[in-house]
Order: structure tokens, then sequence, then C-alpha cells
């Protein structure tokens, strides 16, 4: 599968930038609803490499992951964590991301109807139709999103922050938020491992 130009961007702004916590340089602090900063990564970084929407995929497959103390988690079929937001509304019909919002938290998106793995209800899976006409997958009636800091299957570095005028969570299988603000990093893949 050819990645898209927002899977390359994120990686190689992943790849430049100083850790999620470290003060910008200058030791500039705080701003951190500055709609145009994406966690990580400085205004430039994240308007050249980046852009605010991914190309949906044919079928998005929500699977899990489970790692202490997190516990089981949702994840998109690969492996990468996703997230709920806060300022959305659980069981309503639109995202409160998008624009530099969806550039920091691209949202899970499914040409057809998401299926699920062997963890997940499938009957919590839903989608809702986004301003661009993408189909966002939704679970439990939140909306999906991932990180664009996650590169690698198990990161869960997006665990609750606090971005964008509201809070952003991983979701158990069973719809419930996982609210420790435990941020996880897994070890990058070998050559050749899945």
């Amino acid at each position: 599968m050819k990645p898209s130009v927002l899977t390359a961007g994120i990686l190689a702004a992943t790849l430049m930038v100083a850790p999620a916590f470290a003060a910008p340089e200058g030791g500039e602090t705080g701003e951190d609803d500055d709609p145009e900063k994406v966690e990580g990564m400085g205004p430039e970084e994240s308007e050249q490499q980046l852009e605010p929407t991914n190309d949906p995929i044919d079928q998005a497959r929500v699977e899990t992951n489970e790692k202490e103390p997190l516990g089981r988690y949702l994840t998109n079929q690969d492996g990468k964590s996703l997230y709920i937001f806060t300022q959305d509304q659980q069981g309503g019909d639109y995202s409160t991301c998008d624009e530099s919002c969806a550039i920091a938290w691209p949202p899970y998106t499914t040409e057809q109807d998401p299926a699920g793995g062997e963890e997940v209800d499938e009957e919590r899976l839903g989608v809702i139709e986004r301003e661009d006409g993408t189909r966002q997958v939704t679970y439990d009636g939140w909306p999906l999103y991932y990180f664009a800091r996650d590169v690698y299957p198990g990161d869960a570095l997006g665990q609750g922050l606090d971005h964008m005028g509201g809070h952003w969570y991983l979701l158990s299988p069973e719809g419930e938020t996982i609210e420790k603000e435990v941020q996880e990093q897994a070890e990058p893949a070998e050559p050749g491992e899945p």
C-alpha cells in the first residue's frame, strides 16, 4: 500500500522534532491553546510537513491493543492508537475538530462502513459525515482520531493531552474513556517487522 502524503509528512515531522513535552527553543512556554500549534512541532514544521486532511482508507477496521497502565484500548488495523475529543458530543452527528485541529489530530476516515476486530463490539461502530464530505469512523457515538506524533503501532503520546480546547483520551472496547494521563511511546519496529 502506498503511504499517503499525510503519513509521510507526519513521519518526517516527527523525526525532526524534540520530545512532545520539551519547552520550545528560546525557553518560551504556554500558549497551549494556540490553534496553529501542533504538540511537539513548531508552526513552520506543522504547516510545511502536514496537511489538514488525510485520504480515507477503503474500509476502516477497528482493533484493540492492551498495555499497562492503560488497559485495553481501540486502534486502527495497523495498531495505531485512536482517540476521542471531549469537545465532541457523544452521539452527535458532526466533529468539532477541523482545520488546524485536524492537522494535529487527523480523523479516522473510511470509504465503506467500518469493521471491527475480535475484541470490538461492531454494534458500537458508525460513521459521521465531515464538512469535506469524508466519512469519519465513530465508536459508541464518539468520532475517532489519530495523533500526529504517534508514529509506531503502540504509541499513545496523545493520551490525556489538553489541546485545542479539550482533552484527548483513548477509548476502551466497552466505550469508556481511559482518563489516565500516561503518554506511552512504543519501541520502533525493526526493518522487516510488521
